[in-house]
């Protein structure tokens, strides 16, 4: 005899009831509040992509972390995983649009992910990406544009970390990873530095055929990590023209978030590289400095090759995305949530019949 159905969420899926909710409408407001402070203009990109915009530069094998179907006609389609892929799209073909172009925007994602403590398979995030500008004043302005939306809503004790891309991609390149594919796989196992053990950093590094003496050198290049000079001093030697470059962009970033007298809560760290394919330059995580078990509360990075997959408009880029869902547990462990709710703040009574019709005027 066949089990009745389970009416319950799907895996990983979660409703959101009334107190949740009434909190998260005033996050939003808060964020939206910040964003446009920093002239970002909201949109909403499809939810629903052609699996082939997923694929273009993440690759095929995305189609093992993503929810994506067929539909009735036969087209591949998935679902986003994060926002950047579609606000990128959407502009790169947009050749009337003025540079630099500010997009944000705060909606829904959906990764095929193993379910975990923070972790789920569709999850809230804002997004804020500038697209056209080259220089390190606008990685500055999405890393104060996280910073500003943390502390507008009560956070204050937490961690930015830097790095860079291509400083990463040149140590491995100078170390004989001769293909972008090895040194992709190699970024993969840096970016888990510090979320699993040495011993499994290790092992992958094996199974990608790196031998002991550089497996050694990228630990001790993953290991470094304080303020900028002390970082940029000791950075290891050798690292090829793309090395040399981000060594030069993370010097004139300290430079500017020095400036927005911001580097108190910044630390330069050579581990961060970012899982997604597509940065290439400065990338960043912010950590809850009492609750890192959450993962990062915000992220991002420059992507300057990416518009140029999707159109005919070749852009620089750069953005920040944080997670709705982190976020709240950072603010709810530090318990500084103010009562928000949804109900009505006057309720009008009407006593008796006689004067129902004059409540119901009451506005």
């Amino acid at each position: 005899m066949a089990e009745p159905p389970s009416f319950t969420p799907p895996r990983g899926m979660r409703d959101i009831e009334q107190d949740e909710m009434a909190r998260r409408i005033w996050m939003y407001g808060k964020i939206q509040q910040t964003m446009r402070l920093y002239g970002f203009q909201m949109v909403e990109p499809t939810a629903i992509e052609n699996l082939a915009t997923l694929e273009a530069k993440s690759g095929p094998d995305i189609k093992n972390e993503i929810y994506w179907f067929e539909d009735k006609a036969g087209r591949r389609l998935g679902l986003r995983f994060d926002l950047t892929v579609g606000m990128t799209r959407m502009v790169a073909n947009r050749l009337e649009l003025p540079e630099p172009i500010k997009l944000c925007a705060i909606s829904e994602m959906w990764r095929y992910d193993e379910p975990q403590f923070a972790r789920y398979r569709n999850f809230s995030q804002w997004d804020a990406e500038i697209y056209g500008s080259g220089g390190q004043e606008a990685d500055a302005e999405v890393i104060c544009l996280g910073m500003d939306i943390l502390e507008s809503l009560g956070l204050r004790d937490y961690e930015v970390r830097i790095s860079n891309r291509k400083l990463t991609e040149g140590f491995l390149r100078t170390r004989g990873l001769d293909s972008k594919e090895k040194i992709e796989a190699a970024i993969r196992v840096i970016d888990k530095f510090g979320k699993v053990s040495r011993e499994q950093i290790v092992a992958e590094f094996r199974t990608l055929g790196l031998q002991e003496p550089l497996i050694e050198q990228a630990m001790g290049f993953a290991s470094l990590r304080g303020k900028p000079d002390q970082i940029l001093s000791e950075s290891p030697k050798g690292l090829g023209d793309g090395g040399r470059k981000g060594l030069e962009e993370l010097t004139k970033l300290a430079e500017i978030l020095d400036k927005f007298d911001r580097m108190d809560r910044c630390t330069y760290d050579l581990s961060v590289v970012r899982g997604i394919g597509y940065y290439d330059g400065i990338v960043f995580e912010a950590y809850d400095r009492v609750g890192e078990d959450i993962g990062a509360i915000f992220a991002g990075g420059r992507y300057d090759s990416l518009c140029r997959i999707y159109g005919k408009r070749d852009m620089p880029a750069t953005g920040v995305a944080g997670g709705i869902e982190r976020i709240m547990i950072s603010m709810e462990r530090a318990k500084i949530f103010p009562k928000v709710r949804q109900a009505p703040d006057v309720f009008v009574v009407a006593v008796n019949d006689a004067v129902r019709g004059d409540c119901w005027n009451i506005t």
